[in-house]
């Protein structure tokens, strides 16, 4: 039996979730993925896309997810090129330069190293 995880408005970042919860081996369900149309005529909260997972997983996708939504943001950046990034990016549109290892940034994150933390989400 599947147990709704949780709901937004953001389409894109319920589908970003999914993704996440799947590559750590939590099957979901993406429902409500076209009903926002119908918000007005039907509760706006009933229409946001939502995500369900199995009742037995329900803990660790909320654990998961609560460690995803406090994960700390990178600072934005200047590349050497002059270019200015937000944090999440960690290359330089402009000129395909990396990101400086600095405060907050390590190393895998630049190079694209498999994490051997099994923490590690994403």
């Amino acid at each position: 039996m599947y147990k709704r995880l949780t709901s937004h408005h953001n389409l894109v970042l319920i589908d970003h979730w999914r993704n996440l919860l799947e590559s750590e081996g939590i099957p979901c369900e993406l429902r409500n993925r076209l009903l926002g149309a119908a918000a007005g005529e039907l509760p706006v909260h009933d229409c946001e896309p939502q995500l369900w997972v199995a009742e037995h997983n329900l803990s660790r996708a909320k654990r998961l997810l609560a460690r995803i939504e406090a994960a700390p943001t990178q600072p934005d950046w200047q590349c050497a090129c002059g270019e200015q990034l937000e944090g999440s990016f960690s290359e330089c549109w402009a000129c395909g330069a990396s990101a400086p290892l600095g405060e907050g940034r390590h190393k895998e994150e630049r190079d694209g190293d498999v994490h051997d933390d099994p923490e590690f989400v994403a």
